[in-house]
């Protein structure tokens, strides 16, 4: 998706919000300011979106504000960063989605922790596809779940030669962590749009690594 088609795309305000002030927690306020400097999302420094869920974040900020971690921290520390902030993003999501945390609880009860992980993946995916534009499908194999995100807000206006979803990585592991109640999986994303493929594909897998 280029940045022109990534203008009719939106996360909510919230969202947004969420991923800037989690960012804040780990670079401070100069560091953040320093991000929307180099994404030229000026216009966000000290005015952090509301804190609502009207879709007004463009997918082609996202991938700006994205692509400015890269530059920043280069490609290794990039991914450091937005793995830390997709965990900080999911603890303070779940947190402003209070509901919304104690019906995937309800949900996932009953059953192996595999079927509780992989009915969390589901809850999360309609979750994302109801108030965001993102578009998100699971599916599985024998060894790993996939998270396969169809319309990437991540990748919007970017091309790499390795995947660049790591924001969604971090996602992941926070909600795969809170779902199992402590373990932690090996989750690896696989494809991804702005290296040409038809999706970005996250691979969890089943076995624990603890």
């Amino acid at each position: 998706m280029d940045a022109i088609e990534g203008q009719k795309y939106f996360y909510p305000n919230r969202w947004a919000r969420i991923i800037l002030t989690s960012a804040e927690e780990i670079v401070g306020d100069k560091g953040v300011a320093a991000l929307l400097n180099m994404a030229g999302l000026q216009k966000y420094i000290g005015n952090y979106p509301p804190d609502n869920m009207e879709k007004e974040f463009s997918f082609t900020e996202i991938g700006k504000l994205q692509q400015a971690f890269w530059d920043m921290y280069g490609p290794r520390g990039a991914r450091v960063f937005a793995t830390r902030a997709g965990q900080q993003s999911l603890k303070d999501g779940m947190t402003s989605f209070g509901s919304v945390a104690r019906a995937a609880q309800v949900a996932m009860k009953i059953g192996s922790m595999d079927k509780r992980i992989e009915t969390g993946l589901h809850f999360f995916a309609k979750f994302f596809n109801t108030v965001s534009d993102q578009v998100v499908s699971i599916d599985k194999d024998d060894d790993n779940w996939y998270w396969i995100i169809e319309r990437c807000p991540l990748c919007c206006g970017r091309t790499s030669d390795k995947p660049v979803c790591h924001l969604a990585v971090g996602v992941l592991q926070g909600a795969i962590l809170w779902a199992s109640e402590g373990k932690q999986y090996r989750i690896t994303p696989i494809e991804c749009i702005a290296c040409g493929d038809g999706g970005c594909r996250i691979q969890i897998e089943k076995k624990p690594l603890d």
